[in-house]
């Protein structure tokens, strides 16, 4: 479902894609973002394949992703999406804390991971970090991917130089951090937890995304996972 809104008609407003397969959801969610000033929804779509579309068209500020989809689920259309336009910033929004799902958000380069259990008023200021280029894991999510870390094997020395690795190597403090990032702390709360500096541990974060070619902590500690770097 397409809505014909132009830029300058939401000018200074979120520009919001809701996906959503359940039509009362999606009503029930239109319905309330119409009662906020600063959010708009620019469009509607019921399965992946048409979100991918209307995001290519209506190029939204945050595109809220369902994942139980018709046609095309909500990973493939996430993956979709940010390849054709790696700007547009993706919100999961899921029932469900399944681990292959949150696992397969965050690789396809989903910028925050929600349960449909939250609160409105935190649901609209978890839009607004998203869309500001922050990103966001529900302290249930942040727990799983915590949990799902594994730390890297001990491999034999005389395998070291016989094998190239296309990760990086970490230093042990940067692995600290990591662990706290995908733990969703924040600097702040790194900082008190390893008793550094606020900008120390900034200039860690920002070695750390180097170091894994991503561009920001979502995809730092989905990365983490799949590759065992913790």
């Amino acid at each position: 479902m397409k809505l014909v809104m132009s830029r300058s008609q939401v000018e200074g407003v979120v520009r919001i894609l809701l996906v959503e397969d359940h039509a009362l959801m999606r009503r029930g969610m239109k319905g309330q973002f119409a009662l906020e000033p600063d959010f708009c929804v620019v469009g509607e779509a019921a399965d992946g394949r048409v979100a991918v579309q209307l995001a290519a068209e209506l190029e939204p500020d945050v595109v809220l992703m369902d994942i139980d989809l018709p046609v095309m689920d909500g990973i493939a259309a996430t993956q979709q999406i940010k390849s054709d336009r790696p700007t547009t910033r993706i919100l999961a929004l899921s029932a469900f804390d399944n681990d292959t799902q949150v696992m397969g958000m965050l690789a396809a380069g989903a910028d925050g991971y929600c349960l449909k259990t939250i609160e409105w008023e935190q649901l609209l200021a978890v839009i607004q970090l998203i869309q500001t280029g922050g990103a966001y894991l529900d302290p249930q999510i942040a727990r799983k991917v915590a949990r799902m870390l594994k730390p890297n094997p001990v491999i034999p020395v005389k395998e070291q130089y016989s094998t190239i690795s296309p990760i990086p190597v970490l230093s042990s403090r940067e692995r600290e951090v990591l662990k706290l990032i995908a733990e969703g702390c924040s600097n702040q709360e790194i900082a008190q937890q390893l008793f550094l500096s606020l900008g120390t541990v900034k200039s860690y974060v920002r070695m750390i995304l180097n170091k894994l070619s991503v561009d920001d902590r979502v995809q730092a500690a989905a990365l983490a996972v799949r590759e065992g770097l913790i």
